[in-house]
């Protein structure tokens, strides 16, 4: 895994809407560092899903940079930024996302193979009953609740070790214990792969578990 900082530059967003300019991310300059747990809070309207959004680059910043360490990724091309993703992204969705044919196993047993690491599937078994999904690794999708469905989703992403990790509201369906036990996961997990971890959250328990937090405001 590379080890690098994520670092934002001046970066802002902005829409036309009816000829006039709206500002959906007001300009930030921020460095997400490797290793820490970073928690994006702030009301809606704020740019928290904009500012994710751009870090993943599946949208363009209006203004400012992107940098992975000192490579500029807002100037790559498409081919390149997609390659980027798929050597060291991980994203964690407000929606589990996951394909209804497959249980909890096969979900991490796909995310091992993907990234060609064996040893993966044993950490996302373990990782599964840390978070009380043990007794449930052979149903299928319909037969969890979202909770549980949201937890396989966060496993399934740690386990293919992403240098970075962007997560949105990744415990909007959970109740506070297992909120507080994704969280420690998910502060673990960049601590001891010295991955960039950023979630957003309004999850006051995921809050005060981060080692950054960053509270955006409305432009």
């Amino acid at each position: 895994m590379t080890a690098a900082a994520l670092t934002l530059d001046q970066v802002s967003h902005s829409v036309a809407e009816a000829g006039i300019e709206k500002i959906t991310l007001a300009p930030l300059s921020r460095t997400f560092a490797p290793g820490k747990f970073h928690v994006v809070g702030g009301p809606s309207g704020s740019g928290k899903t904009t500012l994710l959004s751009v870090l993943a680059l599946t949208v363009r910043a209006s203004r400012g940079m992107v940098l992975w360490g000192q490579e500029n990724l807002t100037r790559m091309k498409q081919p390149a930024q997609a390659n980027w993703r798929r050597q060291n992204l991980g994203l964690v969705f407000q929606t589990s996302r996951l394909v209804g044919v497959m249980n909890p196993l096969e979900h991490v047993r796909m995310a091992a193979a993907i990234r060609g690491r064996p040893e993966a599937e044993q950490e996302g078994i373990d990782a599964l009953h840390a978070l009380g999904m043990g007794d449930r690794l052979g149903q299928l999708p319909a037969q969890l609740s979202g909770g549980e469905k949201q937890r396989v989703a966060i496993v399934q992403a740690l386990c293919a070790r992403p240098a970075v990790l962007l997560a949105d509201e990744p415990t909007a369906a959970l109740d506070q214990t297992n909120a507080a036990l994704v969280a420690h996961t998910l502060r673990t997990f960049a601590r001891q792969n010295n991955a960039v971890v950023i979630c957003v959250s309004h999850d006051r328990v995921v809050m005060d578990a981060a080692d950054e937090l960053l509270m955006l405001t409305k432009a």
